[in-house]
């Protein structure tokens, strides 16, 4: 008996004691979809935060300018400027519905370790959201209005998620930027965001992914244009979908190749001290389109389209590896991962001079392509 009345007491006082220690009324928080950061001229740092303001999104016809709203504050450290714009804001900033983080050019040249070290810090941010650079302060990018009607970091968020459709660009995510930053060896890469001024008066500036940006573990150091952005998603596997556009050998037409599979293999090789790599590249396409520039209408030979395709594809391969090498002498590939596999113990002996290692590696393209079919009706041409 003595036990059941333990068992009762135990029960009651449980329930009266259970809580939820961390509730905070959905009222009192300012939901965050951008997060901005930039350094002033006077050396402050400034964080820019983009809320959504529910109430109007739901309505029947929403103005653009009234679906969000942004906010800056300003301080020492990173930390004392986002402490400052709580003070501003009037709410707690909930940071788990940020879409995307954009971050002023000058500031990753300096490098955004202790930046993104701080967004870790906080369990509120979640790891899958998109960093991009900005040449110009965050806040310009973050109150462009967009032909979508949404919110400027939902749209830039869409813009990411599409980045397959042409794979001309890359988009990295928080969780890639941070392996990075904290690796002695690896780089990443992401997306330079732009603002593209409007053709007309009576239409829209709107934001534009415009090249690559290549980081030096968190030190920003130059960009690639969308040529080598397609090169860099075929030798890293990022290839999704997009078309390669040609001019047919000798017969003045522009061929259009939509890129259906793509797979690349990278086998590391070690002799004598020297860094090698054998990269193999398998693509099928169809051919999407053929423009023709002369009143000459000649048939296409499947087999001749086939093989300048693939000389197209190891040519711009064998460019973008040159830059990476030569011009820039930064490993943004990352082919330090494949190396180390294979080699750990020379690994660990060369991983403090990687880049350079890098940089005179033998490395050799091949490249197989097969066109699987025409996506045209016939094979005359565009008309």
């Amino acid at each position: 008996m003595k036990k059941i009345c333990v068992l009762l007491i135990i029960i009651l006082v449980a329930t009266t004691q259970a809580s939820c220690w961390s509730r905070r009324e959905i009222e009192d928080l300012g939901f965050v979809m951008g997060l901005g950061v930039c350094r002033t001229d006077a050396g402050l740092y400034t964080i820019t935060v983009q809320f959504a303001n529910p109430s109007a999104i739901v309505a029947e016809n929403p103005d653009q300018r009234y679906i969000y709203t942004i906010m800056e504050g300003h301080g020492l450290s990173i930390f004392d400027a986002l402490r400052n714009l709580s003070m501003v804001a009037g709410r707690r900033l909930f940071l788990s519905h940020v879409n995307v983080i954009i971050i002023e050019e000058s500031l990753a040249k300096e490098g955004i370790k202790d930046f993104l070290g701080f967004l870790l810090q906080d369990m509120e941010v979640r790891l899958e959201q998109e960093v991009f650079i900005s040449k110009i302060p965050p806040k310009e990018i973050l109150d462009t209005p967009n032909t979508l009607g949404v919110i400027p970091a939902m749209a830039l968020h869409s813009m990411a998620l599409n980045q397959g459709a042409n794979s001309k660009i890359y988009v990295a995510d928080l969780h890639e930027a941070l392996e990075a930053v904290h690796s002695p060896v690896n780089n990443f890469v992401t997306s330079l965001v732009e603002i593209i001024p409007a053709p007309t008066e009576n239409e829209m500036d709107f934001l534009n992914l415009t090249e690559i940006a290549i980081f030096e573990h968190d030190r920003l150091i130059g960009y690639l244009h969308h040529e080598d952005g397609q090169s860099y998603n075929f030798i890293t596997n990022n290839f999704e979908n997009g078309v390669i556009v040609f001019e047919r050998s000798e017969k003045e037409d522009i061929i259009t190749i939509e890129v259906l599979q793509s797979t690349t293999d990278i086998v590391p090789k070690y002799s004598n001290g020297k860094v090698g790599f054998d990269i193999s590249l398998d693509v099928n396409g169809n051919i999407a389109g053929r423009t023709i520039q002369t009143e000459l209408r000649e048939p296409v030979i499947i087999e001749d389209v086939n093989n300048q395709f693939a000389k197209v594809l190891l040519d711009k391969l064998n460019k973008s590896i040159i830059t990476a090498q030569q011009d820039f002498g930064v490993d943004y590939y990352n082919l330090s991962g494949h190396f180390a596999r294979k080699y750990p113990k020379e690994f660990a002996n060369m991983k403090d001079d990687w880049n350079k290692h890098f940089a005179e590696a033998d490395i050799t393209v091949t490249v197989k392509t097969e066109i699987v079919h025409s996506a045209l009706g016939t094979l005359g041409g565009d008309e």
